[in-house]
């Protein structure tokens, strides 16, 4: 394949991971797999990339190697196989590795194995079934990988190497006599423990990633469970970004988006790897419906990524044909829009800005574990701004993008250190807005903001308290005591900045002894202070409640709403307006896309009409039509023409000055609407 790991990866929107964990005690591995068979069954699903395995959970190797061992039932070479059928179509194969776990290696070698910080190996016990965890600090360990990765890209046409599980062990790290030895006197140290923690990961990716540069200088690598909020310390080892989500796995609709979001900043082609299983990895017989799988994939692109599906292989070597037919309808509706997601940049008017919690965060661990968390807050922030249709991506700390956006939210806490306060502050004396709520940015009792609106006061004593919201940012709802369930600050307004709503207090916290009702303590009286403020600019605003994790955990519209009516203060002509018939579950992302005839906006429209069908989980088992879906988008200038796409169907719009207002008269699933020349 030519070009490089990242062009390679990024021109591949119809990927497909298949597992092939396979235990030794299986009889029949490959024993009906026809290569002409396998590569038909990709070719005709559109896959146009497929990781697989040479290596598994299990440790059992899946072509003939010196430096592993092959699986005991399996008479040929089912990976060279494979590529070579692969390959005479035109479909990429980089390798699977299975790195921190290992059975077979766990079995045979249990020094290998990492110990917990109570002497135990981390493994299964005697009445369970599971997988036992490798010390990535142990050398005789990472060497096995070493020449195993050595083999896989000497004697195949492999595109590169995925090494999975490289998560790290519960608590501070490995205390195997080999971890601790190197630890020294240091032994008993925790932070010392987390120290090496990190830098054990930093050597065997390091090395690994150098080794495949050397073999194959294009080689994709990847480090799985290594995309986290703290990235930006490994992209040397990540040639691409690949983000499993599988949705009903356990990850939840909400994880992509808000994790595409925070890292698509960075330089690296985003992957969205989602599955065909009804619930998680080798939910054998589990298939989604087509309708949930595209959508799926049609989150993934609205985000800028290429979409990888996971499978599981059969033992005997055969892909689930029913599977494939379902794969196959949802990669042709993706084919037929490539043409309008191909290089097209998302588009982000707002950033969230990701801070560690506290500035002890920071000393303590980032020479170690990572000191930014993506939680409760940070999906709550994303789901508000998704909800409301802003357009934005997230941002920390070692990135100075923030001259791109418009309006920087920091939702509910965080450290903001001497250097991001500057930034900050420049960025509002150019023009930009902040809009932060509850104990963002705050340190020693005062904000880190040189422009805030207001001033800490103490933590509010009330939990639950209630919200008279006021006439700003109470419009459009019920004049009533609403409950924040959350949190809360008192702060009192700095000079010149506009006090909004006034808190209020219950009779007394609900607490053992002392309670009225079922739930929290009816609402008393007003405390006389605000639930927010907003400079008289119009530049910073503030809400005393943690609005945005309140939102993610209670799902109360009022939170959303309340950022609603700051957000139109502080940026009160954003990228889309929604008009009409466009609910808060439907997705619409833009990008900007250049082509040989020009530039064009690309808007994706995705309704998300879930069902929750158990205690645990969400699906969607069918599409949902909703109608004249009408919005605007700010274009700046009349556009040549508006389209839908892939049909190229052109239809009518209307300007209202620097908006292009269309209504489009059916969303079923996935609808692109291309605004050319603009």
């Amino acid at each position: 394949m030519s070009g490089t790991a990242g062009e390679l990866v990024a021109d591949r929107f119809r990927q497909i991971h298949l597992d092939f964990h396979t235990a030794p005690q299986i009889p029949d591995v490959g024993s009906s797999f026809d290569p002409d068979e396998f590569a038909a069954t990709l070719v005709e699903a559109r896959v146009n990339w497929v990781t697989l395995f040479g290596k598994c959970h299990h440790g059992m190797s899946y072509y003939p190697t010196v430096a592993g061992t092959m699986h005991p039932s399996l008479k040929f070479d089912l990976l060279g196989a494979q590529i070579e059928a692969c390959k005479r179509k035109g479909i990429a194969t980089p390798v699977y590795i299975s790195l921190r776990v290992d059975q077979h290696m766990g079995l045979t070698h249990p020094e290998y194995v990492v110990r917990l910080e109570d002497g135990k190996l981390w493994g299964p016990n005697a009445n369970q079934a599971g997988w036992y965890q490798m010390c990535l600090g142990n050398k005789e360990y990472i060497d096995y990988v070493a020449a195993q990765t050595e083999e896989v890209l000497t004697q195949y046409d492999a595109d590169g190497i995925f090494y999975d599980m490289c998560y790290f062990p519960p608590g501070p790290g490995c205390f195997c006599e080999k971890c601790l030895a190197r630890l020294g006197d240091s032994r008993n140290d925790v932070d010392a423990h987390r120290r090496q923690t990190w830098q054990i990961l930093r050597e065997y990716s390091t090395r690994l990633t150098k080794l495949c540069k050397d073999l194959r200088p294009n080689a994709t690598t990847f480090f799985n469970s290594r995309v986290t909020a703290n990235v930006h310390r490994e992209l040397d080892v990540l040639t691409q970004l690949e983000i499993e989500s599988l949705t009903t796995g356990g990850w939840g609709y909400l994880y992509f988006p808000t994790y595409a979001r925070m890292l698509r900043t960075y330089p690296r082609p985003v992957q969205g790897m989602t599955a065909r299983f009804h619930k998680s990895w080798a939910d054998f017989g589990g298939l989604k419906t087509v309708p949930q799988l595209h959508y799926e994939a049609a989150t993934i692109l609205a985000a800028g990524g290429v979409v990888n599906i996971g499978d599981q292989l059969h033992p005997r070597g055969n892909l689930d044909r029913g599977a494939y037919s379902v794969i196959g309808e949802v990669y042709q509706r993706v084919e037929a829009v490539e043409p309008f997601c191909r290089n097209a940049v998302p588009l982000a008017e707002a950033a969230v800005l990701l801070l560690p919690s506290t500035k002890e965060a920071i000393a303590g661990e980032q020479d170690s574990l990572g000191a930014l968390r993506i939680d409760s807050t940070i999906e709550g922030a994303a789901s508000v701004l998704m909800a409301l249709k802003i357009q934005w991506s997230g941002e920390t700390a070692d990135r100075d993008n923030l001259s791109q956006y418009r309006l920087i939210i920091i939702p509910d806490k965080g450290y903001l250190d001497a250097d991001m306060a500057r930034r900050l502050d420049a960025f509002q004396k150019d023009g930009g807005a902040v809009l932060f709520s509850h104990e963002a940015t705050l340190h020693e009792g005062q904000f880190g903001l040189t422009e805030s609106p207001v001033e800490y006061l103490e933590p509010c004593p009330y939990t639950p308290s209630y919200m008279r919201l006021g006439d700003l940012l109470g419009e459009g709802l019920p004049e009533t005591e609403f409950v924040n369930y959350k949190e809360g600050s008192y702060v009192r307004p700095s000079v010149g900045a506009e006090p909004l709503g006034e808190v209020w207090k219950p009779y007394f916290n609900r607490a053992p002894g002392l309670f009225s009702s079922h739930a929290q303590t009816p609402v008393d009286a007003p405390t006389g202070n605000p639930i927010g403020a907003i400079s008289a600019d119009k530049k910073t605003g503030y809400l005393y409640a943690a609005v945005f994790t309140g939102y993610r955990e209670d799902a109360f519209y009022v939170y959303r709403d309340m950022v609603s009516r700051m957000l139109e203060q502080l940026m009160p002509d954003p990228l889309v307006r929604p008009l009409s018939n466009v609910p808060s579950s439907m997705e619409i992302s833009v990008l900007r896309q250049e082509t040989d005839g020009g530039s064009r906006l690309i808007v994706h429209l995705i309704p998300f009409m879930p069902q929750r069908r158990t205690a645990a989980s969400e699906f969607i088992e069918d599409a949902v039509p909703i109608s004249d879906v009408r919005f605007a988008l700010r274009t700046g200038a009349a556009p040549s023409r508006v389209a839908l796409q892939p049909r190229d169907h052109a239809i009518d719009f209307e300007m209202d000055g620097d908006y292009c207002v269309v209504n489009i008269r059916r969303v079923l699933g996935h609808q692109i609407v291309s605004f050319e020349g603009v």
